[in-house]
């Protein structure tokens, strides 16, 4: 059986992608169902995204995050697909994300209070994309993150 579920992170402010080489952390990726970890170490992200808050129009933006669940002989494999909206300069973004292509990376999510969450990825599970989007308004962009984990989204404090 597939769960899917989409949620509106309204409370999250930044968002970085981080090569997996450059994190440690004190639990392996395909522990599953992990909540909480305590202990990680995590590097100089290669992509740090902070989200617009609000369009030309004045409408509030925010990240999304959909997850489906599959079930797999270790637990489950949870695909995660986040998409941020951004308004930056584009080749930034651009060239944020060809440092991403080919490597395998985690997405570290930051609330308004500082609270941090792991999207921990499975090795070879994990791209970046960039939308352009342009009509009458300011121009943005939406990043476009796909990572598969065996676990939900953890809530993590660094050394």
């Amino acid at each position: 059986m597939e769960n899917c579920n989409e949620i509106f992170l309204s409370e999250v402010t930044h968002v970085e992608l981080v090569k997996a080489s450059r994190c440690s952390f004190p639990i392996p990726f395909n522990v599953g169902e992990i909540t909480e970890m305590s202990g990680c170490s995590i590097g100089t992200p290669t992509m740090v995204l902070d989200v617009a808050d609000d369009d030309a129009d004045g409408q509030m933006t925010a990240p999304t995050l959909k997850t489906q669940e599959k079930p797999a002989a270790a637990g489950y494999i949870r695909n995660h697909d986040l998409q941020v909206p951004v308004i930056y300069d584009y080749d930034d973004v651009r060239e944020a994300r060809g440092g991403l292509a080919g490597y395998d990376f985690h997405a570290i999510l930051r609330t308004n209070a500082g609270t941090e969450f792991l999207l921990y990825a499975v090795p070879n599970a994990s791209t970046v994309s960039v939308e352009d989007q342009f009509g009458s308004a300011e121009p943005k962009q939406t990043v476009k993150v796909s990572i598969q984990s065996m676990s939900n989204m953890i809530k993590i404090t660094r050394r």
